[in-house]
């Protein structure tokens, strides 16, 4: 299965440059996506606001569609219909740090069901990770929920993100847990 990589956001609330650069718990958060998706195809979608991660996943030999930058939907739509897809693919956001692994347990959940989407969520929030069926891209699609463990993740937005995920990698090495997959 295809994983779309969105990396084109601007980040401008945590004010440390191209967000998907940004290392969080020792790595890059498009690293720790990277990682979470590295047995799926990947294409990184990026945008005119993220040229230096444009650059560093080239030199990392990932595909790049470089989308308008529109917003999140418009460029991921956009790379679909431009990429020919037809297929189910996931659409992940790249600030997300990974404490549990979630990819292929999510892709196990989509393939017995019998919607066209899934979105995963903690807490019932959704964390950036959906599964479409890119042959309809232009319709709203039926979804399943995937609900994953509390501190499966933690979305990166703001400086407070950034600690709580620190903290939360801190925690999890004291405890003699494998990082980043305890």
């Amino acid at each position: 299965m295809l994983a779309l990589l969105m990396c084109g956001g601007r980040g401008l609330r945590l004010g440390k440059g191209e967000k998907p650069l940004l290392k969080v718990c020792g790595f890059r958060l498009i690293e720790h996506a990277l990682r979470e998706f590295e047995e799926f195809e990947i294409v990184a979608i990026t945008s005119p606001s993220t040229p230096l991660t444009e650059k560093f996943l080239k030199r990392e030999g990932i595909e790049v569609f470089r989308a308008d930058g529109c917003g999140f939907i418009e460029d991921y739509q956009k790379a679909c219909m431009e990429l020919s897809l037809s297929e189910p693919v996931f659409i992940a956001c790249t600030d997300i740090v990974y404490f549990r692994p979630i990819a292929d347990a999510a892709l196990e959940k989509y393939l017995r069901s019998k919607a066209r989407a899934l979105r995963v969520v903690m807490d019932r929030e959704a964390i950036g990770v959906n599964i479409i069926d890119a042959f309809f891209i232009d319709e709203e699609q039926e979804e399943e929920i995937y609900s994953v463990e509390k501190d499966s993740v933690v979305n990166i937005n703001t400086p407070e993100d950034v600690r709580r995920a620190e903290d939360l990698w801190m925690s999890m090495k004291r405890k003699g847990k494998d990082w980043p997959r305890g």
